[in-house]
């Protein structure tokens, strides 16, 4: 029997090899096998009785087992040839490694003097629970001697885990904040949505849930995930940043845990060991709900029944750093069509292209027309300050919001202490020799930092003048932060970005305990977090979130300011929020002032129809890097534009790390992308394409 072999190298592949006598391989299978040289893992893409090409055939060296399940790989397959990548190297982006999975240890969720409080009430209600959680005083232990030191089943530590009173230490986070399940009465909307969802199931069908912040989108995710489970489907829950799963988890783990669903995490940031066990518990139909982040989209479960995409506008959902440049809605939709499963996407700011395809009808609108918790909270726009971070409207509204008992929260989406610098001297603009980005003073360094390519200058000088002597200006989040311990210095502040997030846990949990008063962060912190005793958001700088190089920038504005916007008042206390701008009369300021989505949507249409833009055409960006970066980018804007393809470029780009680079863009109808790949049969070396652009520039 011969193996066909998708390796990990550009450009070709799949190979064939023999299968040696008494090898039992499968499709799916991770194999290791010699290519040249080389000694590689690959995945086994199909079998046949007899190789395509002549000559003698390398053996297959060994079995690395079952990966990836053979219903998935006609995905991976047209990632491949949407985004111009071997298939070898599509699977090898796309799939977790092999690795070796540590035993996992149990700690205290609390501190100690709550847990002996719950031990008591356990010993009666939960006997076997109590018994564990006596153990686990003792320090942290592992699940296996846990279990056989108490003779309790795996059910009674995932019930501990789930009240939050033990966190496995193996996870990079842990969230121990324990909402009571709550008995929640659905609105006719919410029902109305829910009945839509559950008689999809099995079909394929897509939806767009559109609803304000606070209309309860996600208690029909769980609604939705619990009949699904009750008839025997799977589910998976997306969210597009790390910081927004330790909540999702925990509603989660209430709302949907059982002797017989276990949910699971899987994202980037966890052990590689970890990420292997989620996976393979899934892939044998040991686990049937998991949550996670965008890599998430391709877990290998067995009967797929609902795959649910919340903010689905987020830009983090696409593969930016590297091919195949996949946004996990797209693996979703042909999940759906593959697989039967229900795709459910959630946003109170719809991305303009989706709120388009569900206007057409690609997609069933749901519409959750009102909030369920808390009022809408007022918003107002103040003036920038000239220099200040927190103008003296917004210090009097913390004033009153801190004297009430409120939480605050303060919104930029700019990391460092100051975000440029200036020589006296001269007057040029200090920035990194790699990258010619400008750098950011950070105050905990006392130095300078490259945000692009993470090179740091403790000693800087004017590359101009040689003078060393700056003027700084800009603000970032470690400013705020200054500012607000400053300002108010009994309350307990802390700063959630880029920086701290390897303590986004801690923080998380301080803020849901109530021992933090002001948290300031990026956009992070500004959207999809639900906490009741946040009253007040102010958002820093409005302005600098339209200077991006890119078409999307007041869309991008106007979900940022919404989202920040809907973290206040979702208590019982009306919430205020703050925006310091002076630019109010903008579009997309201004209708997120009002919370006006389809006056933005509009607004949005209106120019891209006229440019052919997204949803009206269609973008296709090739990078070029390298040495002859510049050259060969002129050359196919050439070739292309012969083609009769419409070329915008070639567009210098800042350099990355000391690599230059350029690009162009072809735009296009629906059939561009086919005529793209006429034109360019072989994507040359150090060329990457992009058939969906999230970032121009």
């Amino acid at each position: 029997m011969i193996a066909k072999v998708a390796l990990p190298v550009p450009k070709i592949g799949p190979f064939d090899y023999e299968i040696p006598e008494g090898m039992q391989l499968g499709v799916g299978h991770r194999v290791k096998v010699k290519l040249g040289k080389r000694t590689l893992w690959g995945i086994v893409v199909a079998l046949r009785e007899k190789p395509e090409h002549r000559g003698s055939l390398q053996p297959v060296l060994d079995d690395g087992g079952l990966v990836v399940p053979y219903w998935e790989l006609p995905l991976f397959e047209e990632l491949s040839r949407r985004y111009f990548v071997s298939l070898g190297m599509a699977l090898e982006r796309s799939l977790p490694r092999t690795a070796r999975v540590r035993a996992r240890r149990f700690a205290l969720g609390v501190p100690l003097r709550e847990a002996q409080e719950f031990l008591e009430e356990l010993k009666v209600r939960a006997p076997a629970q109590a018994r564990a959680l006596q153990r686990a005083l003792a320090g942290p232990v592992e699940e296996r001697m846990l279990r056989a030191e108490t003779g309790i089943s795996p059910s009674a530590v995932r019930a501990l885990v789930r009240k939050g009173l033990l966190r496995p230490e193996s996870l990079p986070f842990s969230f121990p904040l324990r909402e009571a399940p709550k008995r929640v009465r659905l609105t006719t909307d919410q029902e109305k949505a829910l009945e839509a969802v559950i008689s999809g199931l099995g079909h394929g069908r897509k939806y767009l849930l559109f609803g304000p912040p606070a209309a309860g989108k996600t208690e029909v995710y769980l609604r939705a995930a619990r009949f699904a489970l009750e008839r025997g489907w799977d589910v998976l829950f997306l969210e597009p940043e790390v910081s927004l799963l330790p909540q999702l988890w925990t509603r989660v783990q209430n709302a949907l845990s059982s002797a017989e669903v276990s949910p699971r995490l899987y994202f980037g940031e966890m052990p590689p060991g970890e990420r292997w066990r989620t996976w393979g518990d899934i892939l044998r139909g040991k686990t049937r709900v998991a949550v996670g982040t965008r890599s998430a989209a391709f877990l290998p479960f067995g009967r797929l029944g609902l795959f649910i995409l919340d903010e689905e506008h987020e830009p983090a959902y696409k593969q930016e750093e590297m091919a195949p440049h996949y946004h996990a809605r797209e693996v979703g939709e042909f999940r759906a069509a593959a697989e039967g499963a229900g795709l459910l996407l959630g946003s109170a700011t719809p991305s303009v292209e989706s709120y388009f395809r569900a206007e057409q009808g690609e997609y069933e609108l749901l519409e959750l027309s009102e909030r369920v918790a808390g009022e809408a909270p007022e918003v107002r726009a103040v003036p920038l300050g000239s220099e200040e971070a927190i103008t003296e409207f917004l210090r009097e509204a913390m004033e009153r919001h801190l004297s009430a008992g409120g939480q605050i929260l303060l919104f930029l989406n700019r990391i460092g202490f100051f975000t440029g610098a200036a020589c006296r001297d001269c007057g040029a603009v200090l920035r990194c020799g790699l990258c010619e980005v400008a750098l950011v003073f950070h105050l905990a360094e006392k130095g300078f930092r490259c945000h692009a390519c993470g090179h740091s200058y403790p000693e800087t000088k004017c590359s101009r003048c040689g003078g060393q002597k700056f003027r700084l200006f800009g603000m970032g989040t470690e400013r705020v932060e200054y500012e607000a311990k400053r300002l108010f210095p009994r309350a307990r502040v802390a700063r959630l970005d880029a920086e701290t997030a390897p303590r986004r846990a801690e923080i998380l949990q301080a803020l849901a305990e109530g021992t933090v008063d002001v948290l300031v962060g990026t956009q992070m912190v500004g959207k999809g977090l639900d906490f009741p005793r946040i009253t007040l958001v102010g958002v820093i700088n409005a302005d600098g979130l339209l200077s991006a190089p890119d078409f999307r920038a007041g869309e991008r504005t106007f979900q940022l300011l919404l989202a920040a916007a809907g973290r206040a008042g979702r208590g019982e206390r009306r919430g205020e929020v703050v925006v310091q701008t002076n630019n109010p009369d903008h579009y997309a300021i201004a209708y997120a002032l009002r919370g006006n989505y389809r006056a933005l949507y509009d607004a949005e249409l209106s120019f891209r129809r006229e440019l052919l833009y997204p949803p009206f055409g269609k973008l296709v960006k090739l990078l070029f890097e390298g040495k002859k970066a510049e050259e060969r980018a002129g050359r196919y804007a050439k070739a292309l534009s012969k083609e009769g393809l419409e070329v915008l470029g070639p567009a210098r780009l800042l350099p990355l790390r000391g690599v230059q680079r350029y690009q162009i863009l072809v735009r296009g109808d629906e059939e561009v992308l086919e005529r793209l790949r006429a034109a360019i049969p072989e994507v040359p070396t150090n060329t990457k394409v992009d058939p969906n652009p999230m970032w121009i520039g």
